[in-house]
């Protein structure tokens, strides 16, 4: 259960407040089927909101992670195990997968396997392939959204915090 003023993520990484708890009608048909809905506000897109029914918000919503999981996520990055397959299509549905899990560990095995990748390639003169750099930045921009958000510093200085902690 949610509560109002909690921050939670929503879809495919998007961070949001709940606004309030409200009983809403969305069926044009017969205009009497009200149920209860949150209502969520994204933090970058104030001016948008996302009406979630109350039935199903465990499984389409989840509460940002605290500093605490986040310090812990990326005390096991070293450990992180990645994966890569060559075949691109086997490659493109686990890395869909992936984004698709909320698994912070599995995404940043993600994202290790696509930099080594990409440095390997770029060794050799080439690039990596549009899809697997479109996972990258969405992996990343998941990563880095909700690490920001949490840790009250801004997504371009993720990497960089992220480095320093490890390194110490």
């Amino acid at each position: 259960m949610f509560n109002k003023g909690d921050y939670v993520v929503y879809g495919s990484g998007e961070i949001c407040r709940i606004e309030e708890k409200t009983e809403r009608c969305f069926d044009r048909f017969d205009g009497i089927s009200i149920n209860e809905y949150y209502k969520l506000i994204p933090v970058e897109y104030k001016n948008s909101a996302y009406y979630v029914p109350v039935k199903t918000a465990e499984k389409e919503v989840r509460r940002v992670l605290t500093k605490d999981e986040i310090l812990e996520i990326i005390d096991s990055i070293p450990q992180a195990e990645s994966i890569w397959y060559n075949d691109k299509n086997e490659r493109k549905v686990y890395f869909d997968s992936v984004l698709k899990s909320d698994d912070f560990i599995s995404i940043i095995g993600m994202i290790k396997a696509i930099y080594e990748e990409r440095e390997k390639r770029a060794d050799s003169g080439k690039h990596l392939i549009a899809a697997d750099e479109k996972a990258f930045t969405a992996a990343e921009h998941m990563l880095h959204g909700e690490f920001a958000f949490v840790l009250g510093i801004k997504e371009n200085e993720v990497s960089e915090f992220i480095r320093s902690r490890i390194e110490n």
